[in-house]
Order: structure tokens, then sequence, then C-alpha cells
């Protein structure tokens, strides 16, 4: 009896571990599944963007009642009959429909910036060799000379250089490591692996054919050519006839025959891959999954959403990210600029827009910088489209260590909400770098009266100099000193459509009583309120300097700016100019206390506003905030229509009516899309969410 019950626990708990092995399996690969073959590529992997379930989302979409009705609208407008593309599409969902990626293996960001270093130099030779062509062009003589010469000039200066730098780098430069995939099906892979290499007998002989391993038991067919076997004798004399420089043709030769490419592909259980670059070294597969790139912490956040329905992920490694953010591109740009100011200079005098110009070249690097991390993210659909992303860059001058009080605020019905905090070191900068432009606009019009030789432009410009540029300078400085310097770091816009329409005389009662207009209050936080009040009554005063400088005025008719009314409330004391057909939710006015400060068209927005600022205990939030509610500007539009229609008198001729239905036409369109919020934060490291709300219409 007991080796019968030993039997039946044995048999039982086998079969008890073989299930929990097989659910185990079962879940892994679910898991897995939404990135396809992540899972078997290696670490080094450098870029990658894939699709997935593909075929699916766009049968729901081809079902939807948005679809048919763009499919009548095609028809109907342009006689356009979308089952033409039935065939191709056909085609290419077999490819990308279930699951499809591309990427670029290791060395693609060294290359990347191989090229973006040659791309440098060459813009800064290019401007000074162009510099006579452009004088002459102009009419101030110079050397007017042929597309070869210039090319000539331009490959003496560039492979010339005596450290030989840029001939070194053209040398290293080969194509990226590139792969792509697609889930056709382990027979189809099979099949088109075997069409490829039938091809083989009619490859040219300088291909070489070959064979190598990329895991345990699976072999790719590789195709590679060298450039130095297709730049035959003849090319080589021809070159050299056309160059006439012996050593510059030797230094193109020995660049030219550095390149070489080869052409991979195989299959891969039910995928067929293919890839090209300078060799096969990049096409390559892991079995384990904690050696694969799905084990790197940037997919195992997306791996975080694996459980959604992901339509498409993406991964940058930080090399590859920083590579397409190389900084000090303003200067580059800027530099190569300057060599034909220079050119120009000796012709026309601009001597001081020169700094000038490679200054702001500096200042717009300080103002993009970046710090680059690497980054992953997903793409999935729920209630629309969502994506969510961690690492990547930063977003310039944003300071993320100030938790932004007015998003957290603010109603889901707002039609539009910006809100972000600013670096101080990004203010300054931004001050320093409007004032370098003004002064380039400032010397490029000067130049440019003395070069048309107007004599009565160049003395109005003049008098404008005269009259207006102390009084305006004076203003900025106010700007400068007291105003950025009393505002706080966080800023923002908030607009919605709910505002009641002021009593305009001549406006229908209907309108006045149930239309409504968008109230719009700009929004920062305030540093120091001694500063703005102390800007305000100097600003006054200037600004009214100004306006009686204006020509054409009656003496003692100058305009001045009216004497302001203020209001104190719970919350703020707002300041507005008395105007008619005000109320308080259309009042013109600015309101401030110690810590907010509104530019708002109501005062009524800004005191809902400021009180959900202050009620609100919510720091959780930094970084950037965009929300657009495109429902509510869809109901705000139907509603007036419905309104205008009412109005007999408005609505009294055949041009106006099909204006009216052409709007809801469009109107009925958009009530697919909800709206769209978007958050770019820190939270240890930089992440991205943003939702596309969408969906289908009635």
């Amino acid at each position: 009896m007991s080796i019968k019950l030993l039997r039946h626990f044995i048999s039982f708990s086998c079969v008890f571990l073989l299930t929990a092995l097989a659910l185990q399996a079962k879940d892994h690969e679910k898991e897995a599944k939404p990135f396809g073959l992540v899972s078997k590529l290696t670490q080094d992997t450098e870029i990658i963007f894939g699709l997935t379930h593909f075929e699916e989302f766009a049968n729901e979409i081809g079902k939807s009642n948005t679809w048919k009705k763009i499919i009548e609208l095609l028809d109907l407008q342009a006689g356009f009959d979308i089952s033409d593309l039935a065939e191709p599409w056909g085609a290419a969902m077999d490819v990308i429909g279930e699951d499809a990626f591309f990427g670029f293996g290791k060395g693609t960001a060294a290359n990347l910036n191989r090229l973006t270093k040659l791309s440098e130099e060459y813009n800064k030779i290019s401007y000074e060799v162009a510099g006579s062509q452009l004088l002459s062009e102009l009419g101030f003589g110079g050397n007017e000379s042929s597309p070869e010469e210039l090319m000539k000039d331009l490959l003496d200066q560039l492979l010339g250089d005596e450290n030989g730098e840029f001939e070194k780098t053209l040398n290293e430069l080969q194509l990226p490591a590139f792969i792509a995939g697609a889930k056709v099906g382990d027979g189809m892979a099979a099949q088109l692996v075997g069409q490829f290499s039938a091809m083989e007998d009619q490859l040219p002989p300088f291909v070489l054919t070959s064979e190598f391993d990329v895991s345990d038991g699976v072999t790719f067919r590789s195709w590679s050519v060298a450039a130095k076997d297709v730049f035959d004798d003849n090319a080589r004399d021809q070159m050299r006839q056309e160059i006439g420089d012996e050593k510059l043709a030797e230094k193109l030769e020995k660049i030219i025959d550095s390149k070489k490419v080869e052409v991979s592909f195989g299959a891969h259980g039910d995928f067929l891959i293919v890839g090209f670059g300078p060799d096969h070294s990049h096409i390559k597969f892991v079995d384990n999954e904690d050696d694969s790139l799905m084990a790197i912490s940037d997919f195992q956040f997306a791996k975080g959403y694996a459980d959604k329905k992901i339509l498409a992920y993406n991964y940058f490694s930080k090399e590859a990210l920083s590579a397409f953010n190389s900084p000090g591109q303003f200067s580059s740009l800027t530099e190569g600029l300057t060599e034909i100011l220079k050119s120009i200079n000796e012709e026309i005098d601009i001597e001081k827009i020169i700094p000038l110009v490679s200054k702001l070249g500096k200042q717009l690097d300080d103002a993009t910088k970046l710090n680059i991390d690497s980054t992953a993210g997903v793409l999935y659909r729920e209630d629309g489209l969502k994506w969510a992303s961690i690492g990547g860059a930063s977003v310039p001058g944003v300071d993320t260590d100030v938790p932004l009080k007015l998003a957290p605020a603010v109603s889901e019905d707002a039609f539009l909400l910006i809100n972000t905090a600013e670096e101080i070191d990004s203010r300054k900068n931004s001050i320093a770098t409007f004032e370098t432009v003004a002064q380039i606009l400032h010397g490029a019009g000067q130049t440019a009266i003395q070069f048309q030789g107007d004599q009565q432009v160049a003395e109005m410009f003049e008098m404008f100099d005269g009259m207006f540029r102390p009084k305006l300078l004076k203003i900025w400085s106010i700007f400068k000193s007291k105003v950025a310097n009393g505002l706080g770091p966080e800023g923002g816009v908030v607009v919605d459509l709910k505002g009641s329409m002021p009593k305009i005389p001549g406006v229908p009662a209907e309108f006045v009583k149930n239309g409504k207009v968008p109230r719009i209050s700009i929004f920062n936080s305030v540093k120091n309120r001694k500063h703005l009040a102390e800007a305000w009554e100097q600003l006054v005063p200037a600004i009214n300097e100004i306006a009686a400088a204006i020509p054409g005025q009656e003496p003692g008719q100058e305009f001045q700016i009216p004497d302001t009314l203020s209001m104190d409330g719970k919350n703020l004391t707002t300041h507005f100019i008395g105007l008619p057909f005000v109320s308080n939710d259309f009042l013109p006015s600015l309101s401030i206390s110690d810590e907010l400060f509104f530019l708002s068209t109501s005062k009524k927005a800004t005191d809902e506003l400021s009180a959900a600022i202050i009620e609100n205990k919510n720091n959780d939030m930094n970084g950037l905030v965009l929300r657009v509610n495109v429902e509510q500007l869809i109901q705000f539009a139907n509603a007036w229509i419905g309104l205008i229609e009412k109005n007999e008198d408005l609505v009294n001729d055949d041009a106006t009516i099909e204006i009216l239905n052409n709007v809801k036409r469009v109107l009925e369109f958009g009530e697919g899309v909800k709206g769209f919020d978007y958050k770019r934060y820190k939270k240890d490291r930089w992440r991205e969410d943003w939702h596309f709300n969408i969906g289908d219409i009635k």
C-alpha cells in the first residue's frame, strides 16, 4: 500500500512539475513576445526600432467608422479607390504585420561621430573657399571658379591638413552595422533564404560568398564586396587625370580602397533576418535572455509594459543618442558663416557683426545643451495611443528641481495647458542671446542702408536711432534688471473655453446670454514682488516717453497709459484699466501676490486658478507639461454653430450655409479625437509619457 501511495505521489509530483514548467515557459514566451527578437540580440546593439501586432492594429482601424468616412471622402472628392492598394498592403503586412524590427550594432555611434566631424570640417572649409565666389556673384570682384576647381580646392584643403585628421577619419568611416528582421513564419523564412541563395550564381566575380554561424545550429549566408576589387585600373587612371594631382589622387585611392560592404541574410526560427555593414560581426544572437539586450535596465523598464497592447518600441544606447546630438553644432555653423562675412568685410564694413555672429553660436549651443542618457520606450494601445519611455536627452533650460504648482491645479476640462520651470542660468543666457540678436539686426540694418545708398532712408534710420533706441534700451534694462529678477522659475499658459460673453452693443442677446469666449491666463511664480512693483513704477513713464515721441501727435494730446485701478481679492491683488463692457469674467488684468503672478483676460479665471494652486498639495510633478483638450474645443465650436444657426439674420445666404456645413463636417471627423497629454519629467532618470486620446466617430 505504501509503495502504491509512493508511486502516486511520484507521478503526481512529476505531472505537477512538468505542468508548472510548461506554464512558466508559456508565461515567459508571452512576456517576451511583444519585443520579438530583442531577447536574442546582443547587448552591444546600439539602436533598435520594432513593430509588433501592427496588422491587428491596422485591421481594427479598417473596421472603424472613421476609416469608412475617410474612404467615402477619398472616393467622392478625389475618385480614389482604396481597394487598389489591397494587394501591396497585404504584401507589406506579410512582412511587418506581426513582428518586425531594424537596428544598428556596435560601431554605429563611432561612425555617426565621424560623419559629424567630417561635415563640420567640410562646412568650415567650404565656406572659406566659397567666400571669393560669393563676392564675385555680388559684384565685388573675387575669384569666380568652376565647380571642378572649387571641388579640387576643397579636397586640397581637407586632405592637405598637416595632422591628417580629416584623411584619417575618412579612412576609418564605414557603413553602419545594420540589421533588420521580420516574422514571416518558419517555412517562409527558410524559403526566402533559399531564393536569395539561388541568386549567388548570377553575382559578379568580385562578390565573395560565404557562410557563418550566428548561434548554435544556425548559419547565415553573406555576400561581401571590397571597393578595391571594384575600383579597377581604368577608373583609377581616369580619377588621376581629372584631379591632376598625383599626391591627392593617391590619398583618395587609399580612402576608396578602405571601403567594404557585406550583405548577410538567414532564417532564425520564423524570422527572416537581413543585414549589411563593413562585415557580419554584428549579426549574432544569444541563447540566454540574461545575456541579451532585454536584460539591460532600459529594456527592463519597457518590459514592465509587456502586458499592454504594445504596437512599437525603441532603444538608443547613450553613445548612439549622443552622436545624434553632438555639442557645438551652432558654433560650427556660425564659424563657417564668419568665414563668409570676413570675405564680405573686405568690400563692405561689417567688422562689428563678425564677432557677434560667432558669439551667437556659442550662446545658442549653451541654450540647447543636453545631458544624454540611454533610452528605451514603448508605444501601446490604451484609449488611443500611449507612449512611455525612460532616459534620453534632457530638456534644455528646464529645472526639474522645482515642483510645478500650476499643472496639478488646472481642471481637466481646460482647452490648453503649458507648464514648466526655467533654470536661472537658462534665463540669463536667453537674455544675453536676445541682446546679441538685437545687435546683429541693428548692425545688419545699418550695413544694408549703407549698401543701398538711399539718403532719405539713412536719415530716417538715424532719427529712429537717436529718438527711440535709447528709450527702448531703457525699457529693456528695466525688464532685465527688475522683471527677470522678480519673476520666479515656474511659468505657464492656461486657456479654457468657459468665459462669459461681454455685453458689447450690437451683439445678439442670445450670443451674450449663451455664448462662451476663451479665457487666457499667463502664469508665473514670483521670486521678489518688490522688484516687480519697482518695474511697473519705472515702466509706465518710460513707455509714456516713447509714446510722446511718436510724430504726428498734437502737443498736449500725446498718448499716455491710463491710471490703473486695483482690486484686492482673497488671494490676489488685481490691477486693471477701466474699459467698457468689462465684467469679472472679461477683464484684461494683472493679478499678483507674494507667490503668484497672472496676466489674464479674466479676473474670475485667475481667482479660480490661484485658489486651486493654493489648495493643491501635490508637489510630485516637475519638468514640462503640455495638455490639449480637443473634445472641449469641438464642443465649444458646435455650441457656437448652434447659436449662429438660430440667428436667421446671420444665416441668410447659401455661402454662409455652405461654410457652416463644411465646418460641421470637419468637426464630425474630429469627434474621435479627445485630446493630447504630454509630460517630460525626472524621477531619478528622465521620463516621458504622452497620451493621444483618440477613438472612433459615431
